[in-house]
């Protein structure tokens, strides 16, 4: 392997970071921008979802591809193409003119995010050496948790500001940037003991399985959990992910190198790394959701609740990134899923009335035990393989993050449109009075995500209010119960954690002060 002896790796750090940030940032800021887009671009809320989950769900199954082909023609070659392809494909999506071409732009953009997100971990997994490793893990994960967080408030800003297209365009002068700097300073790595096979069926065997379970997850509610298409959906996932595997077994240039999560430390971080991006990606989904659905607050109030818990998680985890280097971390990043489910349970408690403001604390301690697991999860997973194979190994960390972020909408946005559908039937049956077109039109638009199905009921004005009040609180509830599900999800978390076995760089457990210092 080679490595050009002349680089700053504070620089690399530093334009790796910036590249970072912008890619995780597009998973969560556009949440805020939705109403607005749809709005702007007459599109119902089912096809706005899926200017959130086209992205999510093309960068989770392209990351493994991408970090194989970055290990077999250049890490750098790959980065600096994604961030061409990704600052071109912003402008796109603040250029759409219909919802059908915004989907498109940013199909294009997960493709060049999913080029250069392995590139980030395995450039620094070279450059780094020693004890500087972990610090930069650190930041590499603070990184990129803080920006999917910061997501709802710099969404907030550009909303309520420029307008929502600037969600997007600010993407362009940082990934300029960002590709001069990379040109001039980004080392180039490469594998070149790799096979330059491509796995072809394991590509499209990974897709339909991904695919598939996300279509059925979000569009469950609206045809159906038993209708015939949901069924054959679910079962073709199941289908297509066991295949998945059996090739994988059986190819000798694997997609996934199975061996690899022989390594009880690989598995279980690589799980707990799906986990984690499920409970930050499915919290903020939901409070943001609660905060603007329920509260009716404004995109910039909303951000400025949710802002506790980047801060939270900025301020932790360069520091958990350096513990990794000198103590076990598994009973610290068990303790951090804790205070995550401490967290979600509290938040599960909210009730229409109570102050939105409330929710800040709560989102902080939720900050914070995320920053005690996602920092060091990066040491702690490519520490478990060798260097050479960094490439797939950081690909499938990512891969599995990506996954999480799509279930975390996915699942716990199924399980409040479900729960909410639900209370709302319980609660019609018990009005004889109410026409049942009315009570029909509502579930079907609360079934296809809509809040605002009051609004087309012809019903008495004292009659609509009734059912917009009902339908807050239906909401709250549904919404406590998706909270509940994330909760225990984190307590899975914390025990997964505690099958990291995690050796320390350094053999000493105590930290001097001078190192104390450094972080």
């Amino acid at each position: 392997m080679t490595e050009p002896r002349k680089f700053n790796k504070w620089h690399v750090l530093a334009v790796i970071s910036a590249a970072l940030f912008m890619i995780n940032l597009d998973v969560t800021i556009v949440n805020i921008a939705l109403p607005s887009i749809m709005e702007r671009l007459a599109a119902s809320l089912a096809d706005a979802e899926w200017v959130l989950n086209v992205y999510i769900l093309i960068f989770a199954v392209l990351l493994i591809t991408m970090g194989r082909l970055g290990d077999i023609f250049g890490r750098k070659r790959l980065f600096t193409g994604g961030l061409v392809l990704f600052t071109v494909a912003s402008l796109l999506c603040g250029l759409a003119p219909s919802i059908e071409w915004l989907i498109g732009a940013r199909a294009l953009q997960a493709i060049g995010g999913a080029a250069m997100m392995p590139a980030t971990l395995s450039i620094l997994n070279v450059t780094f050496h020693g004890g500087q490793r972990g610090l930069a893990m650190g930041i590499w994960g603070a990184t990129a948790g803080a920006a999917a967080a910061l997501g709802p408030i710099i969404g907030g800003l550009l909303v309520g500001g420029p307008g929502w297209e600037w969600v997007f365009l600010v993407n362009l002068p940082v990934g300029i940037l960002a590709l001069a700097a990379a040109v001039k300073i980004v080392p180039e790595t490469k594998d070149p003991g790799t096979s330059r096979r491509i796995d072809v069926p394991g590509i499209l065997a990974a897709s339909v399985g991904l695919g598939t379970l996300t279509y059925a997850l979000v569009e469950g509610q609206a045809f159906g959990w038993t209708s015939p298409l949901i069924l054959s959906l679910f079962g073709v996932s199941l289908a297509a992910l066991i295949l998945f595997v059996f090739i994988e077994a059986g190819s000798p240039t694997p997609l996934i190198e199975l061996n690899l999560f022989r390594n009880l430390s690989f598995s279980a971080g690589n799980f707990l790394g799906l986990i984690v991006m499920f409970s930050l990606v499915g919290t903020i989904f939901l409070s943001v959701m609660y905060l603007q659905a329920v509260r009716d607050y404004s995109p910039m109030t909303t951000g400025l609740i949710v802002l506790p818990m980047p801060l939270a998680l900025m301020v932790i985890s360069p520091i958990a990134g350096r513990l990794a280097d000198y103590i076990r971390m598994r009973w610290l990043m068990s303790a951090g899923m804790l205070m995550v489910a401490l967290a979600l349970s509290l938040l599960s408690q909210v009730t229409p009335e109570i102050d939105g403001r409330m929710l800040a604390w709560p989102l902080g301690l939720a900050g914070l035990g995320l920053g005690l697991v996602m920092a060091p999860l990066g040491a702690v997973v490519m520490a478990s393989v060798p260097v050479a194979r960094s490439g797939a190994a950081s690909g499938v960390l990512t891969t599995m993050r990506q996954t999480g972020a799509v279930l975390g909408i996915a699942v716990l946005g199924a399980v409040l449109q479900f729960h909410m559908v639900n209370n709302l039937r319980l609660f019609f049956a018990g009005i004889p009075f109410m026409p049942q077109e009315a009570k029909d039109a509502i579930i079907e638009g609360v079934s296809k995500g809509g809040m605002g199905a009051v609004a087309t009921v012809n019903a008495p004005s004292f009659l609509q209010t009734l059912i917009a009040e009902v339908m807050t609180e239906q909401f709250t509830l549904a919404l406590s119960s998706a909270m509940t599900v994330a909760m225990y999800v984190c307590i899975g978390g914390a025990v997964v954690a505690l099958f990291i076995n995690h050796r320390p760089r350094h053999k000493t457990g105590a930290i001097s002060p001078t190192t104390v210092r450094d972080v």
